[in-house]
């Protein structure tokens, strides 16, 4: 977390000296490009990882499957998001202190490339079974948490303040489009060669045993390889930021310490604690409507953080989808969801931010619904039978897996165009002089609350011994978050607001 910034005659300063100078470049510069490139090695992490082929793999596989299962690995995401809300506020503090953000973040992504590898080893029979493969899960997530927190503390440097948001935008395409091709590397080079249908290679581009799950093993070290190559553009052609003067030794000793530093003495760690707190009550204070969307946007994220984390992992476990099943899934939604920059785009120019906030959110929450009343054998809560073949094929071959699927398409779109409408909806009602300071708290809100949607999944799931239930508190968060925005006041046209 950044230390607060307050707003002075002489420019932004962190409560004590600041000597930012404000970057220029465009998106396209070298410093934007690195910047997004960044995101392109580090996204597939999450994507064939956390979403789309090793997290069912470890539900349906190591954790045995069923409500056990999701409640398990809710559970992984929850202990590791907890540790990092715990801690990253720390990070950045010590990060703004120090200056030098480049070297932790290197450490941190060797660490969890050296992660990703280990699950290579992750099998029933060892040397990594499930609770040891659940450590190595949460130290990775874990270090996804941090790395995240440190890019984004580097995005001002990426470039001039006006290119932010599209430098910003850049990263997430980035990240989707490489996702999208190495998922489909996955799917038709190593899952789908063999199977005899007519669009799938005779031999696999790499030879890997599929009766062991050595496709989905290998997403481990595939993913470590290519994000260690991928993260040199980065490392070579970003700037570090402004430096903040103090060694990490003696950041870190400063802030949990309290030692003198130049010979005066610092405020205690506690003290501190005081000062930010002070600082939230003036934000909320001068900028209510602003922290009230943070506030509800923190909430829907998390639930969105959750459906996509999990949604998949419920596919595998509770219909029963086979890994294959689960790319063709994955790959779908990350396709489709381009159409909801879009569809987001469009409907905040023709209903402003909020109301298009409003309608994208609803709509999850009645899609999420719907989704919740497919089962195996009925649709709509077991009003339609839906279990029986309805065609000749290896893959969704009932009306439920058919549905389900479908759903996906609406689902994706609905979620990029939250995303994007919420990047907008920041820039319409935070005030232009404070707007990095701003999309500083977005970006940690967000990353330092994740651990809350697998929570309430996971506590459900775990409590009831019912899937359906533990991820109907998805829709709950929804709902939350629903409410809090329809109390931010904020007009429809951006000219109304200055």
């Amino acid at each position: 977390m950044s230390t607060p910034i307050v707003s002075t005659a002489d420019g932004p300063q962190t409560g004590e000296t600041s000597s930012y100078v404000a970057a220029e470049g465009g998106p396209f510069g070298i410093k934007g490009l690195a910047w997004a490139i960044f995101e392109g090695a580090r996204n597939p992490y999450y994507n064939l990882i956390v979403i789309y082929i090793f997290a069912p793999y470890f539900a349906s596989v190591l954790a045995g499957g069923g409500a056990e299962a999701l409640s398990l690995s809710g559970l992984t995401i929850t202990i590791a998001g907890i540790v990092t809300a715990l801690t990253a506020p720390f990070l950045g503090v010590i990060a703004d202190k120090a200056g030098q953000r480049k070297p932790p973040l290197m450490f941190f992504v060797a660490l969890l490339a050296a992660c990703s590898f280990a699950l290579w080893w992750a099998r029933p029979e060892g040397p990594l079974t499930m609770w040891p493969t659940m450590v190595v899960l949460a130290i990775a997530y874990c270090c996804y948490g941090y790395s995240e927190v440190l890019h984004n503390a580097m995005l001002p440097s990426a470039g001039r303040p006006g290119a932010l948001p599209f430098i910003s935008g850049l990263g997430l395409a980035t990240g989707n489009l490489l996702s999208v091709g190495i998922l489909f590397f996955f799917l038709f080079g190593l899952l789908l060669p063999g199977s005899g249908l007519p669009f799938a290679a005779d031999e696999q581009l790499i030879a890997l045993d599929r009766e062991t799950n050595a496709p989905q093993r290998f997403s481990g070290p595939f993913v470590a390889v290519w994000m260690l190559l991928l993260v040199i553009p980065f490392f070579m052609f970003m700037p570090d930021g402004a430096p903040g003067g103090l060694t990490w030794k003696r950041a870190a000793a400063d802030v949990f310490l309290g030692e003198p530093v130049d010979g005066q003495k610092r405020h205690s760690i506690f003290q501190r604690a005081g000062v930010f707190w002070s600082y939230l009550q003036g934000l909320f204070k001068d900028h209510p409507q602003t922290m009230r969307f943070l506030i509800a946007r923190t909430i829907y994220a998390d639930a969105m953080s959750a459906l996509l984390t999990l949604g998949a992992v419920f596919a595998s476990t509770f219909l029963g989808w086979s890994g294959v099943e689960i790319l063709f899934f994955g790959i779908t939604g990350v396709l489709f969801g381009a159409i909801g920059g879009f569809l987001g785009g469009f409907l905040d120019r023709h209903l402003g931010p909020k109301m298009a906030l409003v309608w994208e959110i609803s709509i999850l929450v009645v899609l999420l619904l719907a989704q919740l009343s497919i089962t195996p054998d009925s649709l709509l809560f077991g009003l339609i039978p839906s279990g029986e073949p309805v065609w000749n094929s290896p893959f969704f071959d009932t009306l439920s897996d058919i549905t389900y699927f479908l759903f996906v398409i609406p689902t994706a779109i609905a979620v990029v165009a939250s995303i994007s409408s919420s990047r907008y909806m920041l820039v319409h009602i935070a005030p232009r002089e404070r707007i990095g300071e701003f999309f500083g708290l977005y970006a940690i809100a967000g990353t330092v609350t994740v651990w809350m949607g697998p929570g309430i999944v996971s506590l459900l799931t775990w409590l009831t011994g019912n899937q359906r239930i533990g991820m109907g508190g998805i829709g709950f968060m929804f709902l939350v978050g629903l409410i809090v925005l329809w109390k931010v006041q904020a007009p429809k046209h951006a000219d109304e607001t200055r």
